[in-house]
């Protein structure tokens, strides 16, 4: 290295290389040590993993729910109480653990799986289709079969793939299932984002952070939407644009107007809380590492 070089590189030596990016003024030395520093810091921060770097870690605990997070929630169903009145033959869990599944795998509104208002549609039996073949007839087969359901702000239609988590849980309620026209999911109230903060407490899920107060909000089953849109793009950029339906314009649109075999593909090689695939794997009740039975409310 030239005498030069090495004057130049012992000035940025003190330089945290994000600084020097967002101040935009280079210190006295050679500009392409300089950009050849912040390109290694951002080629950094690209190749951290989700689950092991501690920035992402930071900014999910503010804004989305861990995995971790996800996975005490969907155990905690075990232990939730009987909703008065409750008639069905299953658990309020068994339906909480669908929800989640449909929550994280779709990214839907809250009054796609729970009808709390008039206007809502909530997906109904008749919604999930068993065959391989796309009810709309586009697309290519999907063995596990389709759902179809409409977004409640915009009224857009979607047929989605369903994976083999998804195929497990929704199978897991037919025993219950009376008629074509009855929804999917049931949680004996009319106040399901309530009762969602009552799992998070069962859970131990420690309230969001508002990012720039610090203050702290109770979770909302709107925070499982945004969640999918964060695991989605980690797992496949932009493919929550489609997944989420999104509403783009411009060139945008033409950029993304095509979408569907994305979402089809990301659909199908999501990865899954842990907690999630317990049930495919034949652990019903008890936690699939120790074998140690949950109790049932």
């Amino acid at each position: 290295m030239s005498e030069k070089a090495k004057q130049s590189e012992s000035v940025w030596s003190g330089y945290d290389a994000a600084s020097a990016y967002d101040e935009s003024v280079a210190p006295s030395g050679s500009p392409r040590i300089a950009s050849r520093r912040i390109i290694n810091y951002l080629r950094r921060l690209s190749k951290a993993d989700l689950s092991g770097a501690n920035f992402h870690k930071a900014d999910l605990t503010k804004t989305d729910l861990t995995k971790a997070d996800l996975n005490a929630l969907y155990f905690a169903t075990y232990a939730m109480p009987r909703p008065r009145g409750w008639r069905q033959s299953l658990t309020v869990g068994h339906y909480w653990r669908a929800a989640l599944v449909i929550f994280f795998n779709y990214g839907v509104d809250t009054g796609t799986v729970f009808k709390s208002a008039a206007f809502h549609e909530p997906v109904l039996w008749r919604h999930v289709t068993w065959r391989p073949e796309p009810p709309n007839g586009q697309g290519r087969d999907c063995r596990y079969g389709w759902l179809y359901y409409r977004r409640v702000k915009t009224k857009k239609q979607f047929y989605r793939p369903m994976n083999r988590v998804v195929l497990t849980h929704l199978k897991s309620l037919r025993s219950d299932q009376r008629e074509a026209n009855q929804p999917i999911i049931s949680c004996g109230s009319s106040r399901p984002n309530e009762q969602f903060q009552r799992l998070c407490q069962l859970a131990g899920v420690k309230p969001k952070q508002d990012i720039e107060t610090g203050e702290e909000k109770p979770w909302v089953l709107k925070d499982l939407r945004k969640t999918c849109a964060t695991y989605y793009d980690e797992h496949m950029p932009e493919s929550s644009i489609e997944i989420l339906g999104h509403s783009v314009g411009g060139v945008t649109y033409r950029h993304y107007a095509h979408r569907d075999p994305l979402a089809f593909k990301a659909i199908l090689s999501l990865p899954q809380p842990t907690a999630f695939t317990a049930l495919m794997h034949g652990f019903d009740g008890e936690c699939p590492c120790c074998r140690r039975r949950f109790p049932q409310a």
